[in-house]
């Protein structure tokens, strides 16, 4: 997969950054990665932690939050000068969340739902999410988080062609849109489900990236990866990565996809707006598609009515998000009750409910 060259399209336009920073004050960004491999995450430090640690004396106040998806701490972590590294495992769970500590997934990539939580009661205005095998791309590493944070300066004007601004483009105020969340690519391994991959894996089709920052319509729904994903702030209590494992629940691998359809259905109804495209990262690793399979196979079930479902529901005119969130909650236990042929998931979706309910009572204790 080719890395395309994006910096003539959106980031000609970085001075918008500036009148998020016209205060002075440094904005916060909390770097959330989950990780179960000691010998990834001193690569991911070694590849990212220059990039971020510059940003100590600069417009960024970075906190990475390194959540080791393991009993105990086992990884000695590199440290790394002027980075602020929060480093927990599944034993800080419970001191941290007390009665709640069983909404957050053991032994799955959900996990990554913690160190979000932590980076959200830290304090930090904007929370990215990376996965441990995602690695900077050499010419665009030092624009990295400038390209996640101009999405949400994005003016309510489309480009009808790129390099210059067409007639009719105001050189004045553009407005501007309310975006919740960006939502970022990769090149290297694309993210397929197991069939796809097991398919194309013998078909070798190639995968073209888009080249620019797309707004996502409303009423389309994306599919969302967390592996390379900037949140605001005020997003994050309907950010929940779903309940997951396939010892605990009989399905993984559809946290964040699903989450991106909740956070999607609230953001049409509240006229928020969700954008896709750069930054890149570079994916290194493809998982094991025979592996994947045999966890996603409930999922893809579940997945082909779930999003109706879900496009579905019924939301209060005068909402917030957490009112949106809680709604949604409410709708999803009784999912297997109206779609008859996921009766057999009954005893899941009434936990998931209670659970999304648990993760929207954190931020309303903090």
């Amino acid at each position: 997969m080719q890395s395309l060259d994006f910096r003539f399209t959106d980031l000609s336009r970085l001075g918008r950054l500036g009148t998020m920073m016209s205060t002075n004050k440094r904005l916060s960004v909390g770097i959330c990665v989950p990780t179960v491999r000691e010998r990834q995450i001193r690569e991911f430090l070694k590849r990212w932690g220059s990039f971020w640690s510059c940003y100590e004396q600069e417009a960024y106040d970075v906190v990475l939050f390194i959540h080791e998806d393991n009993p105990g701490k086992a990884f000695e972590l590199p440290k790394l000068p002027g980075l602020k590294i929060v480093h927990t495992c599944q034993a800080d769970i419970a001191p941290q969340l007390g009665e709640a500590e069983w909404i957050i997934p053991r032994g799955s990539g959900a996990s990554r739902s913690f160190p979000m939580f932590l980076s959200w009661r830290h304090g930090c205005e904007y929370m990215l999410t990376l996965d441990d095998d995602c690695y900077p791309l050499d010419l665009e590493a030092t624009i990295f988080l400038d390209t996640h944070l101009t999405a949400f300066c994005q003016d309510r004007w489309f480009r009808t062609i790129s390099g210059i601004e067409p007639r009719g483009i105001p050189y004045g105020n553009r407005g501007r849109l309310q975006v919740l969340l960006n939502h970022g690519l990769w090149t290297g391994a694309p993210d397929l489900d197991a069939p796809r991959s097991l398919v194309e894996s013998r078909n070798g089709t190639k995968v073209m990236l888009r080249a620019e920052r797309e707004v996502i319509p409303p009423g389309m729904w994306f599919t969302l990866c967390a592996m390379n994903v900037c949140y605001r702030r005020d997003v994050i209590p309907a950010a929940y990565n779903l309940l997951m494992g396939l010892d605990t629940v009989g399905f993984d691998r559809f946290d964040d996809i699903w989450s991106g359809l909740l956070i999607k259905r609230i953001a049409d109804h509240l006229g928020f707006y969700i954008t896709n495209g750069i930054p890149y990262v570079h994916h290194a690793k493809a998982s094991d598609p025979f592996k994947n399979l045999q966890k996603e196979v409930a999922g893809l079930e579940i997945h082909e009515y779930f999003w109706r479902y879900i496009a579905s529901a019924p939301l209060q005119t005068e909402a917030t998000i957490s009112d949106c969130y809680r709604t949604l909650a409410l709708w999803i236990y009784d999912f297997p009750i109206k779609e008859v042929r996921m009766k057999k998931y009954t005893a899941y979706f009434k936990r998931l409910s209670e659970a999304m309910l648990c993760w929207l009572k954190l931020f309303s204790d903090a």
